[in-house]
């Protein structure tokens, strides 16, 4: 079953491949859910969460943890929305930065999967090539 999201943009910010097969591909992405990783900045150090969430009934996307089996489910293409937040570690205490949203395509393509990533909004550090290095390094 295709999961995918109806008002997907037909313009994107970056296309690539993920040179893993689509099951593998939509399991790593889904296994990104509700994690974090730390980023110094000069004198700095921000946190960056990622809340994940999935296609559902072509107009609106539910959270990867509520569909068990993700990877088994899912054929031939999936939309995901990455929600990345960023928060400011300081001594005195956490301060919210920017919340950045993409909109990611993963298509089947046999041996690889392809991906397609579109930044909503222009708020935000991050762009489509952190997504990207970020998938890949999930996939590896």
């Amino acid at each position: 079953m295709r999961r995918v999201y109806y008002r997907f943009p037909t313009r994107f910010d970056l296309n690539f491949s993920l040179m893993v097969p689509f099951p593998r591909a939509i399991g790593a992405i889904a296994a990104l859910h509700r994690t974090h990783t730390n980023r110094r900045e000069g004198g700095d150090l921000f946190k960056h969460h990622l809340i994940l969430e999935i296609a559902d009934d072509r107009t609106r996307f539910l959270p990867v943890d509520l569909l068990p089996g993700l990877a088994n489910e899912v054929t031939e293409s999936a939309d995901f929305r990455f929600s990345v937040h960023e928060t400011l570690l300081r001594p005195e205490g956490r301060v919210p930065v920017s919340e950045n949203t993409f909109l990611v395509r993963v298509v089947d393509r046999g041996p690889q999967s392809e991906v397609f990533v579109v930044k909503e909004g222009t708020g935000g550090s991050l762009d489509a090539l952190d997504v990207r290095d970020r998938l890949k390094g999930a996939c590896e």
